[in-house]
């Protein structure tokens, strides 16, 4: 994505900000500016799903933008708030989407979604309704920590992507936070998860 956090603003936050005010067109000048980009992170996000996954990272994006609605009104400031609210959605999706192949396939874990991660980490390639539902346990106690696994795991984010995500939240960190937030998040994650 061509947008950097100190631009002026950036083509990716004019985009949010007209479509935001009304200009319907901006829509598309946001899908021009972010469709590779968020189909690249989508497929990283879902790479190594071992065909057990139905949905596929372009079905998974399409997704994004049909919700994309929901968010026009935000206040949008920057490419990091967009890449913040992205992985929020992309998680629920990919978990909607888990929790509606389990509904129609009981019993013989055909709705198992797994996915891996884009950083080469075998302890997180795993079933996406259970990583969720650690990570809901997770964040009661380590928030900011739960936040870097939405976007690293579900977003398909850089370290340094992510830190712009979460100051863009409100979120002040480092780098090397954000590197000790993220091992640490997967060595509770994968003892949380392999104990089940």
């Amino acid at each position: 994505m061509s947008d950097t956090p100190d631009s002026t603003p950036g083509e990716i936050t004019r985009c949010l900000t007209d479509w935001r005010n009304g200009d319907e067109q901006a829509l598309a000048r946001l899908t021009d500016e972010v469709y590779r980009e968020l189909r690249r992170r989508a497929g990283s996000v879902m790479a190594g799903q071992l065909g057990k996954i139905t949905i596929q990272p372009t079905a998974l994006v399409h997704e994004l933008y049909f919700q994309l609605p929901k968010v026009q009104h935000f206040d949008w400031q920057s490419r990091g708030q967009f890449l913040n609210v992205a992985a929020s959605m992309m998680r629920n999706i990919l978990v909607d989407h888990a929790r509606k192949r389990l509904a129609l396939k009981r019993g013989a874990g055909a709705g198992t979604l797994l996915v891996d991660m884009p950083v080469n980490d075998p302890a997180l390639h795993v079933d996406v309704l259970l990583v969720n539902a650690a990570l809901e346990k997770f964040a009661e106690q380590y928030p900011r920590h739960a936040k870097v696994v939405e976007l690293r795991f579900f977003g398909g984010l850089t370290a340094e992507e992510t830190l712009d995500a979460l100051k863009a939240a409100g979120i002040e960190s480092s780098q090397r936070t954000i590197e000790r937030d993220w091992s640490f998040a997967r060595a509770w994650l994968h003892n949380a998860i392999g104990s089940k």
